[in-house]
């Protein structure tokens, strides 16, 4: 039992006592004796605190015994009461629920942020690279010695089970714009990705997958995109022999050192709608190339031409010099 749970059977404990023998001294004493309510109370008050006052009326022998059995089960009580409450304070419970309810009112107020589920050496890496782009996100981790990490690097989180849906919800599951599944067993994360599709069907959903036979299974639960480390990692290492340059190139554009890759999205209000590329002015605003254009159908237009049309929903791929992707946000102003 906690210090808070025993803190509190202890103040019933005690609120017991009282009334109990507020009731024992009404119903024991007789005419003309026999007290009211306050004078009951009043007498089971200070026969509890042992505070020492004289008998309000004169007490029958019946009654003085009642009185032993209140004074031995009173003292009792309210020193287990008062332990329980040392305790509480000396475990630093009361601390900790404060900064529980604290940190849980700052996870209400997010919108649009990520839901990352575990926080292992893939979930860590992930969270750093989100904060590096400047998303906020929330980790669900069980695990008392990740948890000291989180709290070390000021990042929300949820101590929990992730394949809880209750767990999912209490991390604005339902507020969220995606969710990251990185537990280290696969059936957790079909568990994970099947909850959370059922909850938000339109979430975007991004899962790890130890075994690429567990791929499909995701992808069927619900996953917008499956993620398989040792096939990423073979494939580099297949590259990195055959093309390196090329690697060389992606990554430097991934860590945005010398370039950098983004991509903005054509909204309905967009002035880019109904335009060609050469006609947006896109390269002579942000300085980058527009390499790809996805469409809203859902096919992709690879290394467009000058006269290719941009459409509402359309999502523009762009390469280009660092800080791009703060001239991104005057696509709209600059095309007025």
């Amino acid at each position: 039992m906690s210090p808070a749970q025993r803190l509190l059977v202890a103040t019933l404990a005690v609120v017991a006592v009282l009334l109990v023998g507020t009731a024992g001294y009404m119903l024991l004493e007789e005419p003309p004796n026999n007290p009211s309510f306050s004078e009951a109370a009043y007498m089971t008050v200070i026969t509890v605190s042992t505070v020492g006052y004289s008998e309000i009326w004169p007490l029958s022998p019946r009654t003085r015994i009642w009185t032993i059995g209140v004074i031995t089960f009173g003292i009792a009580t309210v020193s287990y009461a008062f332990t329980s409450l040392i305790a509480l304070i000396v475990s630093g419970e009361l601390r900790s629920e404060r900064e529980r309810k604290k940190l849980m009112r700052e996870i209400s107020q997010l919108g649009n942020h990520i839901v990352l589920c575990g926080y292992g050496r893939t979930g860590s890496l992930v969270v750093r690279e989100l904060r590096k782009q400047g998303y906020q996100s929330v980790v669900i981790e069980p695990h008392d010695d990740k948890i000291r990490q989180l709290k070390e690097a000021n990042i929300p989180y949820i101590v929990g089970d992730a394949t809880s849906e209750e767990v999912l919800l209490q991390a604005g599951l339902m507020r969220a714009a995606a969710l990251v599944a990185t537990l280290p067993h696969d059936a957790d994360n079909v568990y994970i990705t099947l909850t959370a599709s059922a909850i938000k069907p339109d979430l975007r959903i991004i899962a790890r997958a130890e075994y690429p036979s567990t791929e499909a299974k995701l992808r069927r639960a619900g996953a917008t995109r499956v993620i398989c480390p040792p096939i990423i990692g073979a494939r580099k290492m297949a590259a990195l022999l055959t093309r390196p340059n090329v690697v060389d190139f992606v990554e430097t554009v991934s860590e945005g050192v010398e370039l950098e890759m983004d991509e903005y999205r054509v909204g309905e209000a967009s002035t880019l709608a109904g335009k060609t590329l050469r006609g947006s002015n896109v390269r002579g605003i942000t300085g980058g190339s527009v390499v790809a254009i996805q469409r809203v159908a859902g096919d992709t237009l690879y290394s467009p031409e000058p006269d290719s049309v941009i459409d509402h929903g359309d999502t523009l791929i762009l390469v280009g010099p660092v800080g791009i992707s703060e001239r991104l946000s005057a696509l709209e102003t600059s095309n007025e």
